[in-house]
């Protein structure tokens, strides 16, 4: 179990810092800019959103789910209202900050007695919130769950509420939280892993409609479905069907685009942690987040075995993190 765990914070940080590149890009562009698909942590180009930051360093992505399971451990396993907001505010002091987004801005703000002026509130509907923002931090909802995928959904929401209440980017990090409680579970395999992953997708849509919180995007489950179909047919090509998966479903900021795309490039590898975020990473577009969903789940299912041990140094040494404790921290407030 604590190898698990490590193994989805692990991989999900080498997603977000090896993603952090190729950012922007197409899969073209990122071939040309690097002389070929990226297999290995690089310095980061001055031209994406991560410019300046040193090697190895994370972004947003997975310094969100760092603070949100730090959050959890402090509240004893206790994924209630105030955690959440403790992980936003704890996460507003740190170098990362400085990448948040809109959303989350606001969000942050408003736990601070600020209210932001919103220059869509005239909108009877802002589908631009239906980002992904929600999946790529919530690797920790899941983590602490005990493998039951319902408590897993519920502490999605939960974590969810002060930044992404709604039926789209609800029902994507319910898709990822479900699918790591899966993930940890003795008899997991990857059907069950996705299976699991669809099972929250569709509640997550639900709760957000419930809430009155419906946008107008595309459904996340039948994308998954769809990204699945096309994972399993252009499975001997990883190009290929990277190519195919970001044509088709998209990878870019839309939760409805990056998470299902994630749970394709999963099928894709057979769930190998590496090899789940070399698919993320060079899918372009929002490459540090499908890379760190995909890591996430991934890590969840198989570990940390196949990430390389000099990746995890350069990573803690970037950010300063210490994943093991992390990982063993969140193993115990589990089951306290």
């Amino acid at each position: 179990m604590n190898d698990k765990i490590y193994g989805s914070l692990l991989a999900a940080a080498l997603g977000d810092a090896m993603g952090a590149a190729t950012e922007t890009r197409s899969i073209e562009q990122i071939k040309e800019k690097f002389g070929g698909l990226v297999t290995e942590i690089l310095p980061i180009p001055e031209d994406v959103f991560a410019r300046g930051m040193p090697l190895g360093s994370v972004t947003d992505d997975f310094s969100l789910a760092y603070e949100t399971a730090k959050a959890i451990i402090d509240h004893k396993g206790d994924v209630d209202r105030f955690c959440a907001e403790d992980a936003l505010l704890n996460w507003s002091k740190t170098k990362y900050y400085k990448m948040a987004g809109p959303t989350t801005v606001a969000a942050v703000e408003k736990l601070k007695g600020n209210i932001l002026p919103n220059p869509y509130d005239f909108l009877s509907v802002d589908n631009a919130k239906g980002s992904n923002g929600s999946a790529m931090k919530i690797s920790p909802a899941g983590l602490v769950a005990k493998g039951n995928i319902d408590t897993a959904i519920r502490n999605a929401v939960t974590i969810c509420m002060p930044t992404h209440a709604n039926s789209a980017s609800l029902a994507g990090a319910c898709a990822v939280s479900a699918a790591i409680a899966a993930a940890l579970k003795e008899d997991a395999d990857l059907d069950k892993v996705f299976e699991a992953g669809l099972y929250g997708a569709m509640h997550g849509e639900e709760i957000g409609i419930k809430m009155g919180k419906r946008l107008a995007t595309p459904s996340i489950p039948k994308r998954m479905i769809l990204a699945r179909e096309i994972a399993l047919k252009r499975k001997d090509d990883m190009e290929a069907c990277l190519k195919e998966l970001t044509d088709i479903i998209g990878s870019g900021l839309a939760a409805a685009e990056a998470v299902p795309c994630a749970f394709g490039i999963l099928i894709l590898t057979g769930g190998d942690p590496l090899q789940s975020v070399i698919g993320g990473v060079n899918i372009g577009n929002d490459t540090d987040t499908v890379a760190t969903i995909a890591g996430s789940i991934a890590g969840a299912l198989n570990g940390s075995a196949a990430i390389p041990e000099e990746y995890a140094e350069l990573i803690e040494r970037a950010n300063g993190f210490d994943l093991k404790k992390l990982a063993e921290d969140l193993e115990r407030v589990a089951h306290e």
